[in-house]
C-alpha cells in the first residue's frame, strides 16, 4: 500500500500527499471531512455489491467485483488509477480516522 500523509494546513483543514498524487487528490478534493460520505463509499466496498459508481467533485469512481478505477471529471489526459477494492477501503479508513 503507498503510503498517504494526512495533515491539517494552516487553516485547520485537512489535507493528503503522497506518493500516489491521484488517490490523494481523490481523497482530498471529493470526499474532504466528510465522514458520511467517507463511510458510505467504506460500505460499498465492503459490500457484496459487484458493480457501483460513485462521482465526487472531481473525480469518478468505477467498482468491480475486484478493482477500483479513479479516473478524472476535468482531464481527459491524466491517467486512471486503479486499485483493489481492499486497498482503498484501507485507505479510506485511515482517512475516517483522521478526520474523525
Amino acid at each position: 500500500m503507498n503510503d498517504l500523509e494526512f495533515y491539517r494546513d494552516e487553516d485547520g483543514n485537512a489535507c493528503v500527499r503522497g506518493k500516489d498524487d491521484r488517490l490523494a487528490t481523490f481523497i482530498q478534493t471529493d470526499l474532504q471531512e466528510s465522514v458520511s460520505i467517507t463511510q458510505d463509499l467504506i460500505t460499498i466496498l465492503k459490500s457484496d455489491q459487484s458493480h457501483a459508481e460513485f462521482n465526487g467533485n472531481a473525480h469518478s469512481v468505477s467498482i468491480t467485483p475486484e478493482t477500483v478505477v479513479i479516473d478524472s471529471n476535468f482531464d481527459d489526459e491524466m491517467p486512471d488509477r486503479r486499485l483493489s477494492r481492499e486497498e482503498l477501503t484501507e485507505h479510506l479508513e485511515a482517512w475516517l480516522k483522521f478526520i474523525r
